[in-house]
C-alpha cells in the first residue's frame, strides 16, 4: 500500500515540497507519495481529523505550527521546548510532532561557516522564529533582537523565549524604529521583501558590514532582502537552503533512511526555477 504524506497550510498550492519529497521517495525506492493540501482556518480541526486517518505523516506550515500541538499525542524535545511543530509522524495509532525547522537553519549556517554568533536580528515572531531561537541557543548566540511591526504582539513571544532560553538576552523593537547597529546574523521569518511588501528603509540601515543575511523566504530565490545584502557586501543564505535541510530531516524522521540530499536539492531548485 502506498504511504501518503502531505503538507498542510493555509496557502500551499505553489509549494515546491512535493517535487523535492517525491524525488526523494523515488530515489530510495519507497512506495510513497507527497502532496499539498490547503486548509482554511475554520476547517482546520475537521480536515486534520480526516488526514490523521489517511496519511503516514505530514508537514505543517503557516499558520498551524503551534495550533496543531493540542491535536497530537506527543512531541519531540525541540518542538516541546519551542512550541512549534512542522513534522508529524504516525507511529501506530499515535501522531508524534517534531520540529525540523531548527535543523533547516543550523545546517546552512554550518555549511557557510557561520557557527560563531553573538548578536542576531530576528524579523518576525511566528513558528519559524521559534525555531530560529532554538538554533541560536545551539550556536551559543547571546543576544537576539526581535523586530516586528507591532511590538505589543511580540512581547509574549520574547517572554516565552526568554524563559526557554535563559542564556539569550532578548529584546524587542518595531521594525520601523530599527537604528544603525551591527549584527552577526539577520534572519527574516516574515514575508517582508516579497510581493508588495517592500523592504523598509529602517531595515536597510542595519544591512551592512560583516553581517550574514539569511532569508527564510524561498520564492523568489533572491528576494529584495538578499539582493540588498549582496549589494552591500554581506554574506547571504537563501531560503531554499532552509527548506532543503528541514526536508531532509523530515524524510529521515518518516522513513528511518538517510535522505538523498543531492537528489532533493536538484529537484527543489528545478521546481523553483521552473516557477520563476
Amino acid at each position: 500500500m502506498t504511504d501518503k504524506y502531505c503538507l498542510i497550510g493555509e496557502n500551499v498550492s505553489r509549494s515546491p515540497s512535493p517535487a523535492m519529497m517525491n524525488a526523494a521517495f523515488d530515489s530510495v525506492g519507497l512506495d510513497a507519495v507527497y502532496s499539498c493540501e490547503n486548509v482554511a482556518r475554520q476547517a482546520f480541526r475537521e480536515t486534520f481529523a480526516r488526514l490523521r486517518s489517511q496519511t503516514s505523516g505530514m508537514n505543517v506550515t503557516i499558520p498551524y505550527k503551534s495550533m496543531v500541538i493540542p491535536l497530537l499525542d506527543g512531541l519531540d524535545e525541540v518542538s516541546s521546548r519551542i512550541g512549534a511543530v512542522n513534522v508529524i509522524k504516525k507511529e501506530e495509532a499515535r501522531l508524534m510532532g517534531f520540529n525540523s525547522d531548527a535543523n533547516g537553519i543550523l545546517v546552512p549556517l554550518r555549511e557557510h561557516g557561520k557557527e560563531s554568533l553573538r548578536r542576531a536580528l530576528l524579523l518576525g515572531a511566528g513558528g519559524a522564529a521559534r525555531a530560529f531561537c532554538e538554533a541560536m541557543n545551539q550556536t551559543g548566540c547571546t543576544e537576539v533582537t526581535v523586530a516586528v511591526r507591532e511590538p505589543s504582539r511580540g512581547e509574549n513571544f520574547i517572554k516565552e523565549m526568554s524563559e526557554v532560553f535563559p542564556g539569550i538576552a532578548f529584546s524587542i523593537t518595531d521594525i520601523a524604529l530599527l537604528r544603525d547597529a551591527e549584527f552577526d546574523l539577520i534572519f527574516n521569518a516574515t514575508p517582508i521583501g516579497t510581493g508588495e511588501q517592500r523592504l523598509p528603509d529602517s531595515l536597510k540601515r542595519v544591512i551592512y558590514g560583516r553581517s550574514t543575511v539569511f532569508d527564510a523566504v524561498y520564492r523568489p530565490m533572491k528576494t529584495e532582502l538578499i539582493r540588498t545584502a549582496e549589494a552591500r557586501g554581506c554574506a547571504t543564505i537563501l531560503g531554499y537552503e532552509m527548506l532543503l535541510n528541514q526536508g531532509t530531516l523530515a524524510f529521515e524522521i518518516w522513513t528511518g533512511k538517510a535522505a538523498p540530499k543531492d537528489v532533493m536539492r536538484k529537484s527543489l531548485l528545478h521546481s523553483l526555477e521552473a516557477a520563476s
